[in-house]
C-alpha cells in the first residue's frame, strides 16, 4: 500500500485504464442518493457507459414494484441500465467490460463488492461521510442522529475490507439544527459528483492520489425499528437530531391517547446551544413524554429540554402542520406520548391502530 498522499501506482489502476486518455466508467448505484450523483454526473459532463442497478421492489401502501430511483433516473437520461440482484455475478462484469468501460463508479448500490469484480476495474466509491468516520450503509442518517455538526464526502478506492480502502477527495460540509436527511443528502450528493469528477480526471492525466484513512473509525450500520421511535427520554437537541436523521422518507414513530403517528419537523429549545423554552412549552420541559398544547402549537416534554411538534402526520393520512392536526385530533391526544412497540401497535395500555410500514418504508430508504 502506498503512503499517505502518495502518487497511485500500477497496483491501484486496472491494466484497462490507459492514462492520458478519459476514462470511461460504469456506474452502480440504487436508492434516492446515488439517483442524485449519477445526474450531478451527466451534468458536469462525465457520463457513464452503464448504470447497474438493483431490480425493483414493492413500495408504497399498495406493494406495487417500482424501479428504484437510480434506474428511473438511467432511463430519463438515456443511459443503458442493467438490474441485477447480484452485482458480483460474472455477467455484470461482462455487461460493463461490453461497454467500454475500465473503472466501475459506486454510490450505495446496497451490496458489498468481491473479487473478481474488484480486480477487474477501477472501483470507486461515492460515500456520505468524511471516512474513516461513519462506515456502513447508513452514513447520513447516523451522522444527523449523533448530532455531528460536520461530515461529507469521500470518493475511495473499493477494497475487500468494507469502506476501508484508500481515499483519492474528500470534501467537507458544515450541518446545520435545519438540515434532515433529504437536505444533507441532496448536498452530499453534489460534493459527491464533483469529487468523482475531479477523481477520474486525475486518474485519466495521471495526477490522482491516495492517502490511507487514518483516525478513529466508526459504524453507521443499517437503521432498525428501534432507532425509529421517538425517544423523549433524551435531551431535546437529541431528539431534533432523532427526528430530522428520520426525515423525510421514513419519519418518527410515536403516539398519544387513540392516535399514533410521525413526526418529520421539530425544533428543540432549553438546551445549551439552543433557544430558551418558549413560555407555552416551559411547563412541560425536562418532563420526558409530557405534552403542552397552547392554541396551534404541540409541545413535548424532553429529559432535558423540550421539542416542538411542527409537521406530523397520523397514520393513514397525509403530513399535516401541527396546526392543522390539532384542529383534527387535539382532543383525542390526552397528556403524553406513549411507547409503540416494533409491530406497529401501542404497547400494552394503549389502544389504536398502527401507522404499519416502517420497517419497510426504512429498508426502502437504505437500499
Amino acid at each position: 500500500m502506498p503512503s499517505a498522499a502518495e502518487p497511485a501506482d500500477d497496483g491501484f489502476i486496472p491494466d484497462r485504464v490507459v492514462r492520458g486518455v478519459n476514462v470511461d466508467f460504469a456506474f452502480a448505484g440504487t436508492p434516492e442518493f446515488a439517483s442524485w450523483v449519477l445526474a450531478d454526473l451527466v451534468s458536469l459532463g462525465k457520463r457513464p457507459t452503464l448504470v447497474v442497478s438493483q431490480p425493483g421492489r414493492p413500495f408504497g401502501r399498495g406493494r406495487r414494484p417500482a424501479d428504484p430511483p437510480a434506474a428511473v433516473t438511467a432511463g430519463l437520461l438515456g443511459i443503458p441500465c442493467l438490474q441485477t440482484e447480484d452485482i458480483n455475478d460474472p455477467l455484470v462484469a461482462g455487461r460493463i467490460r461490453a461497454g467500454g468501460a475500465s473503472a466501475l463508479a459506486v454510490a450505495a448500490f446496497g451490496q458489498i463488492l468481491k473479487r473478481p469484480l474488484l480486480d477487474s476495474f477501477l472501483c470507486l466509491n461515492v460515500h456520505a461521510s468524511l471516512l474513516p468516520a461513519y462506515r456502513g450503509p447508513a452514513p447520513i442518517e447516523r451522522a444527523l442522529a449523533a448530532g455531528e455538526t460536520r461530515t461529507g464526502a469521500t470518493i475511495m478506492r473499493i477494497t475487500e475490507a468494507l469502506d476501508e480502502g484508500p481515499w483519492a477527495s474528500q470534501t467537507s460540509v458544515s450541518v446545520g439544527l435545519r438540515e434532515d436527511a433529504g437536505s444533507l443528502g441532496r448536498t452530499l450528493a453534489v460534493l459527491g459528483a464533483v469529487g468523482l469528477a475531479h477523481v477520474l480526471d486525475g486518474v485519466s492525466d495521471g495526477t490522482v492520489t491516495w492517502t490511507e484513512q487514518e483516525g478513529p473509525a466508526s459504524y453507521a450500520g443499517r437503521l432498525a425499528a428501534r432507532d425509529c421511535f421517538l425517544d423523549t427520554a433524551r435531551g431535546a437537541r437529541a431528539v431534533h437530531d432523532q427526528v430530522r436523521s428520520l426525515s423525510p422518507t421514513i419519519g418518527a414513530r410515536t403516539a398519544a391517547g387513540a392516535i399514533e403517528f410521525k413526526v418529520w419537523r421539530t425544533w428543540p429549545y432549553g438546551q445549551a446551544g439552543v433557544d430558551p423554552a418558549p413560555l407555552e412549552g416551559a411547563a412541560v420541559s425536562g418532563s420526558p413524554g409530557r405534552l403542552a398544547v397552547v392554541g396551534e402549537r404541540l409541545f413535548a416534554g424532553c429529559r432535558e429540554g423540550v421539542v416542538e411538534m411542527l409537521v406530523v402526520q397520523p397514520a393513514g393520512k397525509n403530513r399535516m402542520s401541527a396546526a392543522a392536526f390539532l384542529r383534527g385530533y387535539g382532543g383525542r391526544l390526552g397528556d403524553r406520548l406513549e411507547p409503540v412497540c416494533e409491530g406497529g401497535r401501542k404497547a400494552p395500555g394503549g389502544g389504536g391502530r398502527g401507522a404499519g410500514g416502517l420497517r419497510d418504508s426504512a429498508k426502502e430508504t437504505l437500499r
